[in-house]
């Protein structure tokens, strides 16, 4: 019956033990264990639905109340789960995809090479926290960004592991872009109930973005994207995002700065 079916001996007598397949006849002398061809079918089917993922509790209860119609509804309710098994490894996939392509961007990159390209996004909400300016340094940039973290999770949301610095607007074109600005981190729409505090919306927009060696505070690579915008004849139309895509603990090189991206919504002029 095991040969047949192309499982494991151990595996029959576990199938005996938690009462899911049973043999026809056990001797009651030697504990030998006697199996019917009409016992087949069963185990064929068992066989089956562990193939699919089929947990054996479940199989078990099945097996109990057996019928075409619990059949569809089992396998229905299989599917459904595979689908977002499928989804999720998708999703698990594309995040790799983006993480090497980082990787790599992050180590042929030279700011004399920079070149800006132009991506749409969608609405982003972050939950942001403002910088010390006092402290414009990595230990106070880092100690912000724990402040609207813990922020999220006081509000019940889960921040995504997508971060960065929010610059606003209309503290940039005054004149003082730092002013204001602070470390935020990016959450999910479906999780915010209310207005937590530090709830900023990201809008939709096409975004000219440019990847960076260098901490927020040091505007330098900021300014050249505000004048390639104006040189372009774009106008600014929303809050700068400066996504952090790699912190200096994950590669290892000769850079001691983060490699990130700034992100300026624009439309032409």
């Amino acid at each position: 019956m095991a040969q047949i079916h192309n499982i494991s001996r151990q595996t029959l007598i576990y199938y005996d033990k938690i009462g899911l397949f049973r043999p026809a006849i056990t001797d009651e002398v030697n504990g030998y264990r006697y199996y019917s061809t009409l016992q087949i079918p069963l185990l064929r089917e068992i066989c089956f639905l562990r193939s699919i993922g089929m947990p054996l509790d479940d199989i078990r209860k099945h097996n109990e109340y057996s019928s075409a119609t619990s059949t569809i509804e089992l396998l229905e309710s299989q599917r459904d789960k595979l689908k977002k098994q499928v989804t999720t490894l998708q999703n698990q996939l594309r995040q790799i995809d983006k993480r090497v392509n980082v990787y790599r961007t992050a180590t042929d990159y030279h700011d004399e090479d920079y070149r800006p390209a132009i991506e749409h996004f969608p609405d982003r909400w972050v939950i942001y926290h403002e910088w010390d300016e006092d402290d414009m340094t990595r230990h106070g940039y880092h100690f912000s960004l724990m402040r609207a973290w813990n922020e999220a999770e006081r509000y019940g949301i889960l921040p995504s592991r997508r971060w960065g610095t929010l610059i606003f607007k209309e503290e940039l074109e005054e004149g003082h872009p730092l002013h204001k600005c602070g470390a935020c981190c990016l959450v999910d729409e479906d999780e915010i109930e209310g207005e937590p505090p530090g709830l900023q919306l990201l809008k939709e927009a096409d975004y000219v973005c440019m990847p960076k060696y260098g901490m927020s505070f040091d505007v330098e690579p900021l300014n050249k994207l505000v004048s390639w915008v104006q040189e372009n004849d774009y106008e600014i139309v929303g809050n700068i995002y400066d996504e952090c895509l790699l912190d200096t603990i994950f590669y290892d090189d000769d850079h001691d700065l983060d490699f990130g991206e700034i992100q300026i919504p624009i439309k032409k002029k």
